[in-house]
């Protein structure tokens, strides 16, 4: 039941003890002591709350339309936007200062002199041959040594037997094979002119080259070719006739990464040996990775740069030392990989020159295989490859720890193998290492980096131009993105140019690195995606965008923020950026699913237009009794105690409703064209609130400010066409200061303010542009003024001459009511004079010296243009009307009441920015993991 604040609970509790249980009775007597029933089907959502040992009186009008009843409440969790931020766009380009055209000249490669960059061989040729020659030459005696004796005779030494001749020759027969598995592809040029060059001295007589993959059970090709009544494809390599050399050129299965391939090689050797033909292994390997009874079989030879070409005996006899060569070459692998992380693609040629910058690698030709076959780690293709996305930024990491003459050498000779490749290669391998490297070493690659820059604003600006239109530049920007996703720094440092080249990939999902400013001026700067109005809501199912500009009505679609004008949005929780595109047809689409905003751990950051939103779960303030969600969006409930006058009567409480105003912008002002505008409402200019507030949905009743102040100062009292549901009046600014102090010796957590004057426009607004929240044109049936003063040449009304019960006039898109008309409403500062620039936070002149504090809002006394959202008055802080009121806010005192806004992934600032806002309550998230990485490239 509702009762009269005259009246005490003892006083209905005798008479409904009178009735019995006479149910009409009941009301009746109730009804003779001013106690009304509320019924069932219009309690409001700040209706009576039952606490035990208080009585309640609930200021809180039923909204219109009347509100659903709790079984029609959202099931939903309670978030809202908590922060917003301005984003600052950059600056268009002058004429001057924009990048010239990328034309097919500046694309093409820098050295068109050849195919590639020379090969260089694993050991010059020079060193090889001589030694590669000796080891298969048969040598045979051959009479006395002349030369030899006549040097022993010439030295006077005494001859006591002759000297034996010797003769080398090529002998009969030649069995090359030629071991072409694919973890050994950066030999295979090396085999190639090793085997040319053998053909060209000894010439193809005798000499047959068998090709094997990896095992010499099964031979791939022959050469020449056997006779046609042969098999097409030997299962095995003919054993040669003995006495005839076998070259091998193979790692023997040191490098292949299982034991069966090194036991089957050894096993060749054998076989080779009892049929009497002579095993010569020539090897990519070094000394150290010589099996022992592979060197007994056979003689082993290292194709090692440095270092002598003789035959080795093998260092490898036991699995302990196999394994501790191993854990050493694994080592020296990381180190290699470091060199070619900021690579976007690694030849054969390239990898040979990164593993020579150090003499610690570069006497270790087995890295490039133990490189080229490192799955997953390294990205597999046909003809090269580059550390695969998903370890790209640990090993780019493992790059910065380098020293800088290490950095240097890696991007020259980056530089000079792809000098013969498109220029975008080498723009973005230069980008990437400048991400990187140290300081030092950039000093040096200045000019280069800054061409670098240059080209990619080029394509970033033919990314914009071109857009969808380009298939060659959407494939290339598909594939730059996918491998470099992972590596924040080179996206983060170069977001500008990247941005646009994103944009014209048509992916959803943008890379954490790239910020949102940047992708916000790409996406405005392409014509093909038109502008449309969005809101964001919320459903059962969750975070909702709506097309069109409008969401479903009722109290299952709930709001979220003010309608929006974008081409897309775009949607993060501190990791991968989705992208969504508003649906020109209406059609609601899921931001976030449920389980996604249950988590106050886990917000989401929303950018549009020019603005980031972040949506966060809230919790129950301290110092409120209830929070729930409607139509209109967030709400609390708060009781406040009052002193009892008499013992008898108990604790006097009255029952306030606040509506959360969520952080948002606004333009603020009012355009020239707008009727009765006077001057001191421009310029219009954009006002973004960074925090979201808690506001009293009505203005302040008698019966509140009673309740907290003791007396009740209104003109328009219960006997004077007013009443407790009425609004106070006759307060002063400074009235209002005591009453706040007083509210929070109530309210333990609060902090009570009355709101700014950019606060209380932006939610009288609420999210409108017109002169009043409901459109350019209003009635006494809507707002409570003089209706003898029409507004632009409307119709006269209704003057009342009186103001009206709070709520008794429909509530804007907030659920705020008589925000237009009733009271003037005070706020927190004075009034401050417009300037063109966008303001965040704006606040007027504050403190004692304040000669005036503002007024909003119209009264039931004033003409219908005073009623204005952008009118604008002010009055002396101690002077108190009749047509003056007030509403308060809340906040909350408690810092586990903060929201960061999420930190980059890298843990440096980035896209997001960082800073401490205000959030409603004490719903808080520190931590922001990444819920959209199934959407990472």
């Amino acid at each position: 039941m509702k009762r009269q604040p005259q009246l005490a609970r003892s006083d209905l509790l005798q008479a409904l003890a009178l009735a019995g249980d006479d149910d009409e009775r009941q009301r009746r007597y109730a009804g003779l002591l001013e106690f009304v029933e509320r019924p069932a089907n219009v309690a409001s959502i700040s209706g009576v709350i039952t606490v035990a040992g208080g009585i309640y009186c609930s200021v809180g009008p039923a909204p219109e339309p009347p509100p659903a009843s709790a079984a029609d409440r959202l099931p939903a969790p309670l978030f809202a936007i908590t922060a917003c931020r301005r984003l600052e766009l950059p600056a268009e380009a002058s004429e001057a200062a924009r990048p010239a055209a990328l034309t097919d000249a500046r694309c093409a490669p820098r050295e068109r002199h050849g195919e590639a960059a020379p090969f260089v061989p694993l050991v010059r040729r020079t060193r090889l041959w001589p030694a590669l020659k000796h080891s298969l030459l048969e040598v045979h005696p051959r009479g006395v040594d002349l030369p030899r004796l006549l040097r022993e005779l010439a030295r006077a030494q005494a001859v006591r037997r002759l000297p034996a001749g010797r003769q080398a020759h090529w002998g009969g027969e030649l069995l090359v094979v030629w071991d072409r598995a694919r973890h050994l592809q950066p030999y295979q040029d090396d085999f190639a002119a090793l085997f040319a060059e053998l053909r060209q001295q000894r010439g193809d007589a005798g000499c047959t080259l068998c090709l094997v993959d990896g095992s010499p059970r099964q031979i791939r090709q022959r050469w020449p070719a056997p006779p046609s009544s042969s098999c097409r494809s030997p299962a095995a390599i003919p054993p040669p006739a003995p006495g005839s050399r076998v070259l091998i050129l193979s790692d023997a299965g040191a490098l292949a990464g299982w034991p069966q391939a090194t036991r089957d090689w050894s096993g060749f050797a054998r076989r080779l040996v009892a049929g009497g033909a002579q095993p010569v292994f020539w090897a990519p390997l070094a000394p150290a990775q010589i099996e022992v009874e592979l060197a007994r079989r056979a003689r082993v030879f290292c194709l090692q740069p440095r270092g002598d070409l003789r035959r080795q005996r093998g260092r490898l006899a036991d699995e302990e030392q196999r394994q501790a060569e191993r854990q050493r070459l694994a080592v020296l692998r990381e180190r290699l990989l470091a060199r070619m992380a900021c690579c976007i693609r690694v030849e054969p040629a390239l990898l040979r020159a990164l593993r020579g910058i150090t003499p610690a690698t570069a006497n270790e030709p087995a890295l490039e295989a133990l490189v080229w076959n490192h799955p997953p780690v390294v990205y597999d293709s046909l003809v090269s490859r580059a550390v695969a996305a998903a370890h790209v930024a640990r090993y780019r990491q493992d790059f910065e720890e380098l020293a800088a003459a290490e950095q240097l050498a890696a991007l020259e000779q980056t530089l000079y193998i792809h000098a013969w490749r498109g220029r975008a290669t080498e723009a973005t391998e230069l980008l990437v290492w400048q991400a990187h490297a140290r300081d030092e070493a950039k000093r040096d690659a200045a000019d280069r980096i800054a061409e670098a820059e240059r080209w990619f604003a080029a394509l970033g600006a033919r990314a914009s131009q071109a857009g969808r239109t380009d298939p060659q530049l959407r494939q290339y920007a598909r594939d730059l993105l996918a491998r470099n996703a992972a590596d924040f720094a080179w996206l983060q440092a170069h977001s500008r140019a990247l941005s646009p080249v994103w944009v014209a990939s048509g992916e959803k999902t943008a890379p954490a690195g790239l910020r949102p400013e940047h992708l916000l001026q790409a996406i405005s700067e392409r014509d093909d995606l038109p502008l449309l109005a969005c809101e964001l809501g919320v459903q059962a199912q969750g975070l909702v965008l709506f097309g069109g500009g409008e969401r479903p009505a009722g109290p299952a679609h709930s709001r979220l923020g003010s309608p929006l004008r974008a081409r897309r949005l775009l949607v993060s929780a501190g990791g991968p950026t989705r992208v969504l595109d508003p649906d020109p047809a209406g059609r609601p689409q899921l931001v976030a699913p449920l389980a996604r905003l249950a988590d106050p751990a886990r917000p989401l950051t929303v950018t549009a237009g020019q603005h980031s939103y972040l949506v966060g779960r809230v919790e129950r303030p301290v110092w409120a009794q209830e929070i729930g969600r409607d139509a209109h969006g967030l709400y609390a409930i708060v009781e406040i105690p009052g002193q009892a006058r008499k013992a008898s009567a108990g604790a006097r409480t009255v029952v306030q409703r606040l509506r959360y105003i969520e952080a948002g912008h606004f333009r603020m002002g009012s355009p020239p064209s707008e009727p009765e505008r006077d001057d001191v409402e421009g310029p219009q200019h954009s006002v973004t609130l960074s925090a979201g507030f808690w506001l009293a949905d009505t203005a302040c009743t008698q019966a509140l400010w009673e309740t907290v102040m003791g007396k009740n100062p209104s003109h328009f009292h219960a006997k004077n066409r007013g009443g407790p549901r009425h609004p106070v009046e006759q307060v002063s600014w400074n009235d209002v200061q005591r009453f706040l102090r007083a509210l929070e010796q109530r309210l333990p957590g609060a902090i009570a303010s009355l709101p700014s004057e950019a606060e209380w426009e932006y939610a009288c607004r609420a999210g409108t542009s017109t002169a009043f929240h409901f459109g350019d044109q209003l009635t006494p049936e809507q707002v409570n003024y003089d209706g003898n003063y029409p507004y632009a040449g409307g119709r006269k009304g209704l003057y009342r001459e009186s103001t009206v019960p709070v709520g008794s006039l429909p509530a804007n898109a907030w659920g705020l009511y008589e925000m237009h008309g009733n009271v003037w409403e005070w706020c927190a500062d004075g009034r401050r004079t417009y300037a063109g620039r966008d303001e965040t936070d704006p606040r007027g002149p504050e403190g004692e010296a304040v000669a005036e504090r503002a007024l909003r809002g119209g009264s039931w006394s004033t003409r219908a243009g005073n009623a204005r959202s952008a009118f604008r008055f002010a009055n002396a802080p101690g002077r108190a009307s009749r047509l003056d009121g007030f509403r308060f806010a809340l906040r909350s005192t408690s810092p586990a009441g903060a929201t960061q806004w999420p930190a980059p992934r890298s843990g440096v600032d980035g896209a997001a920015g960082r800073g401490t806002v205000a959030a409603p309550g004490t719903g808080a998230a520190t931590s922001f993991p990444d819920p959209f990485d199934r959407g990472r490239t």
